[in-house]
């Protein structure tokens, strides 16, 4: 088998448990980890890059933000825009996907709650986008929306739950302990192709996703399956017709998460991103 020499640098902190490169390149390489002398570098570009600049080699840029790949000058790069010769589109959720392939079979089969403790949720960190609180406002005029992150937080429920543990794992679990009916899954940003793992979120704890972000997602996931802020100027009064009108629910409900063409594919993508890695390396 052909030794390759890898490093990693400028990840986000929990890179750690979240590389899904090293587990695909073991199965095609004998793969070396040398941080002061690797033939490739895979990199992501925190801590302003202070490391990734001082290689020389080969480098593959990683990207979990809504930022160009073109922008930072690496040799290939894998991230939320199209795919080219040198960029590979592979957005965050399915980065998730191979590290937990369970995931993928959970959102084919979506999860369907019969019963909800709560009706809506909306945990945020980042207070950058506006639209978002004042969103949070206007369905909170409705009914109670709880709040679990920093941001406009309104119960600790969350803050507990996760004290000691992996907060993504923490998240999902009490969500799953406390059904909420619908969630509010707002990217920081808007940018065609730019979905993270907030839509995937919502679905995989059986909520109604409540989503603003992407302007292409009807692309990657069922457009059906969700209430789109974007596209659906009366999402406000579709929300209060979900919530009160049991057919109305049960159009977006009973809805698949993806068409049969969408899932496949996605599949196909999962494995056409392991050959294009392989021959990147190469």
């Amino acid at each position: 088998m052909e030794k390759i020499k890898i490093a990693f640098a400028d990840f986000w902190p929990q890179w750690k448990d979240e590389n899904f490169v090293s587990p695909i390149l073991k199965k095609h390489f004998d793969v070396v980890y040398d941080q002061k002398n690797p033939d490739v570098l895979f990199h992501s570009v925190f801590n302003s890059m202070s490391n990734t600049l001082r290689y020389k080699c080969k480098k593959v840029l990683i990207l979990g933000e809504n930022w160009r790949p073109s922008w930072f000058g690496s040799h290939y790069s894998i991230s939320f825009d199209p795919s080219t010769d040198t960029n590979f589109r592979l957005p965050v959720w399915q980065m998730y996907w191979l590290l937990k392939p369970e995931l993928k079979d959970r959102l084919f089969e979506r999860k369907r709650v019969g019963e909800f403790e709560r009706f809506c949720s909306f945990t945020v960190s980042n207070p950058s986008n506006y639209l978002r609180q004042i969103h949070f406002e206007i369905i909170s005029q409705y009914k109670k929306v709880h709040a679990y992150g920093k941001t406009l937080r309104n119960d600790l429920g969350l803050k507990r739950a996760s004290r000691g543990k992996k907060w993504h794992d923490a998240k999902y679990k009490f969500f799953q302990d406390h059904p909420h009916k619908f969630m509010m899954a707002y990217e920081n940003t808007s940018a065609q192709y730019y979905c993270t793992e907030k839509l995937m979120d919502a679905f995989l704890v059986g909520s109604l996703p409540i989503y603003w972000g992407d302007p292409k997602v009807g692309e990657d996931w069922n457009h059906k399956a969700f209430i789109n802020v974007q596209s659906q100027r009366d999402w406000f009064d579709r929300i209060i017709k979900a919530d009160e009108n049991k057919t109305f629910w049960e159009d977006f409900y009973l809805e698949p998460v993806f068409t049969d063409e969408q899932k496949s594919r996605h599949l196909a993508n999962l494995e056409e991103f392991e050959n294009w890695l392989v021959k990147i390396v190469k």
